[in-house]
């Protein structure tokens, strides 16, 4: 037995460096039956523990992930969530070279060789194998606490990444439920697949694979009994919890337009979770680059990981405006839609996540506030939006220091993938869809007043009206959060960038129908895959026109 665990603990250690081009899924029948593997884990849980931890190793997996590349925006899940926000009306940056995800705020590449599908496609598909390598070794049925909850952990992952899948390679699910999305790879196919391809699924088929392992984790979580503050005390936050796995099946339901259900779920999901939404005082500081109270879920980095040891490759150094990195050594500072930072009334918290027309924001120190002045140009103004150099009005200040000296490399940081917030408005959006306008509304002013706005008042008169100021509110709680494109697919709105302080090469109308608005299933796929042809792809759009300011 001693020498059957040892060769079964390298076997699952390989999970966390196996990676592939294609959809190949290495399994372990060379080394152990699966008999064996589930003897040996019962008798020594501990032993699924490299394979967890290999799952969340590909959250934030640095460089040679898109093809062998060493580009900069290859970072893992972090690198996804900024080229997402960079194809909304949200987020601006400059055009210049500095900006390594200008594929995704032009449009640039919306076909089959370009970099956002490659990069989506190859890490989502890689941390899908890594799911599948954990899920196959524990069986579904086992009555083992321990591994009732590592199971749980790889099937929330899993689902995780084919609802980010499902949303970038076909139309939202209403009205396209029979349409081709993605392929299915899991640990009950692969061999097959591996051996033979494995054809688009319809979009029903890949909710149902969601929904499934998610009904799955959290029956499995639930009779655990288990914690992430019991089996990982260190690091917590990183590992899904039943508040977690319910938060994400509430996203699922909200996705799906199944509000009754995404408010039930989303209520769990409060009720479940060991915290608390932050404070007006607690925002209105710099952070969001440490897990704290209401951070339900986040990608832990350490000062020893290779995304933080390379410097600029990191979500830090893209997105910091205090650390060192592209704003700082590019000018590439990130700012918010004019527009949307206009809408935020002065009473409400967070709009000091953002300077003013005139460089200044209420959250910032004197010392901080000094440090930013020394980038406005000269004449107190920048060039253009385009212009490469000068600090820009309404520039991020929502994110801290990333546990580094102030203007220096980044130290370590967390980066949240879900808060409790969101379960908040999901339950508000979700209860005024599927009961009343009125009833939302109820759910909506009580958070934000006590939370963000003291003077809120939300003026709706019907559900329509409704849901927009959810999605208002969503658009500037979650900024640079990477969920606003998915609110943009799931309510068919167009990315409309006029008016919003875009560059001028950036400045698009876009329709919500526009074949740019959903990924091609990448070439590589397509010459690896024989049972998805150049015919089964989405038709490659056409980049938009800029609009001149």
């Amino acid at each position: 037995m001693k020498n059957l665990n040892k060769i079964f603990l390298i076997a699952l250690a390989a999970a966390g460096v196996s990676s592939c081009a294609d959809l190949d899924t290495q399994y372990y029948g060379s080394y152990v039956t699966d008999a064996q593997k589930q003897s040996a884990l019962e008798s020594n849980p501990d032993l699924a523990d490299a394979a967890v931890s290999a799952v969340f190793t590909q959250f934030g997996a640095y460089q040679g992930q898109y093809g062998g590349s060493t580009q900069q925006y290859d970072f893992g899940y972090p690198a996804i969530m900024i080229g997402l926000d960079q194809q909304t009306a949200d987020v601006a940056v400059p055009n210049t070279d500095y900006n390594w995800f200008d594929s995704w705020s032009s449009y640039a590449s919306p076909n089959q060789e370009g970099s956002p599908t490659g990069m989506t496609w190859l890490e989502t598909y890689k941390q899908i194998s890594v799911t599948n390598s954990l899920i196959s070794t524990i069986s579904l049925d086992t009555d083992v606490a321990e591994l009732q909850f590592s199971l749980a952990q790889g099937l929330t992952v899993r689902a995780f990444d084919y609802w980010l899948l499902a949303q970038l390679y076909q139309f939202n699910y209403v009205g396209h439920e029979q349409s081709p999305c993605v392929p299915i790879i899991t640990d009950v196919n692969a061999d097959e697949v591996a051996a033979n391809g494995a054809p688009r699924a319809t979009v029903q088929e890949v909710y149902d694979q969601i929904l499934s392992d998610l009904d799955n984790a959290i029956s499995l979580i639930t009779k655990s009994g288990l914690t992430p503050e019991r089996v990982a005390a260190g690091n917590p936050k990183q590992m899904v919890s039943l508040a977690v796995a319910y938060g994400l099946r509430a996203r699922v339901y909200l996705t799906m337009h199944k509000y009754a259900e995404a408010a039930a779920d989303a209520q769990s999901a409060i009720d479940s979770f060991n915290g608390s939404p932050m404070t007006a005082a607690e925002i209105s500081v710099p952070g969001f680059d440490t897990a704290n109270h209401a951070w339900m879920w986040a990608i832990c980095l350490a000062s020893t990981d290779r995304p933080i040891t390379s410097g600029l490759c990191n979500f830090g150094a893209q997105f910091g405006s205090f650390c060192f990195g592209y704003p700082l050594a590019g000018d590439c500072w990130r700012w918010c839609n004019k527009l949307l930072w206009e809408s935020i009334p002065a009473t409400d918290a967070r709009k000091g996540w953002w300077l003013d027309e005139n460089y200044q924001s209420d959250h910032l120190s004197a010392t901080l506030q000094e440090f930013l002045n020394e980038y406005i140009n000269s004449d107190g103004t920048p060039t253009t939006a385009d212009g490469a150099s000068g600090l820009r009005p309404y520039t991020n200040v929502k994110h801290g220091l990333f546990n580094g000296p102030l203007g220096e490399y980044v130290g370590a940081f967390d980066v949240p993938l879900m808060r409790i917030e969101e379960m908040y408005y999901i339950l508000a959006e979700a209860t005024g869809m599927s009961k009343t306008a009125a009833d939302g509304i109820a759910i909506l002013e009580k958070f934000v007043k006590a939370y963000r706005d003291p003077a809120y008042t939300c003026t709706a008169t019907d559900q329509t009206a409704f849901q927009d100021e959810v999605w208002h509110q969503r658009r500037i709680e979650f900024w640079g959060e990477g969920l606003a494109y998915f609110d943009l697919q799931r309510l068919a709105k167009p990315v409309d960038r006029v008016g919003g302080y875009f560059p001028d090469g950036y400045n698009y109308q876009i329709p919500a129908d526009s074949k740019v608005r959903i990924y091609c299933i990448p070439q590589s796929e397509i010459t690896a895959n024989p049972q998805i042809s150049v015919k089964d792809n989405n038709e490659s759009g056409s980049r938009p026109t800029p609009i001149a300011q």
